[in-house]
């Protein structure tokens, strides 16, 4: 019973990210996209990452509703609204050629994934003690999704955001995985509760 709890969660987080994913998507298409895109780079990214943000907060919290708290939702929208702000600013750097965007990726990805990873952290921490599993699944993901997609974007002089497609998927992959050995290896009390009394 346990195992099929457990993969039913990582199913529900991924399609719970990549709906994020696709209502972030649908905002800015509605319109807000148009309306930003003559802004400076830092408010751009601060309201990029704050569509993406809530999109992604409020689904993975509905998918996680019985481990994690609504801080959840505070502390993912902080973290993309943080990095987009920073990154789109030009603080972060750039890389040229496909070396350089596959080594873009990786530093990018790897400072969203850290942040977004700690920041959700917070929330995990008090559901369960592998909770730091979760910041090295974030840093592993998204770093690695964003320099196979920085790389592949780039070695197709592709101007379409398919680098943002591939990282989401890579980095949803590999954060369902972790999620569910967290908390197949120790369930947080209410759920453990929860799945004796059906």
């Amino acid at each position: 019973m346990k195992s099929t709890v457990d993969w039913k969660l990582g199913l529900w987080w991924s399609l719970a990210t990549i709906g994020g994913l696709i209502l972030g998507l649908v905002i800015l298409f509605a319109g807000l996209g148009a309306a930003i895109n003559n802004a400076p780079p830092f408010v751009f990214g601060l309201v990029l990452g704050c569509t993406f943000g809530f999109g992604c907060a409020v689904m993975q919290w509905a998918a996680l509703r019985h481990f994690v708290s609504l801080w959840w939702i505070a502390a993912t929208f902080a973290a993309w609204a943080i990095f987009w702000a920073v990154n789109l600013a030009g603080l972060l750097g750039t890389g040229s050629g496909v070396i350089g965007k596959i080594l873009e990726g990786l530093g990018h990805g790897a400072v969203f994934g850290g942040l977004l990873g700690f920041f959700q952290w917070l929330v995990l921490r008090s559901k369960t003690p592998n909770a730091y599993w979760w910041i090295i699944a974030n840093v592993l993901g998204w770093s690695i999704g964003a320099a196979v997609g920085d790389g592949i974007k780039a070695a197709l002089g592709s101007e379409d955001p398919v680098e943002f497609v591939i990282v989401f998927i890579i980095s949803t992959v590999v954060t369902a995985v972790v999620l569910v050995g967290m908390f197949r290896i120790s369930p947080p009390p209410s759920f453990a509760a929860k799945t004796r009394m059906q």
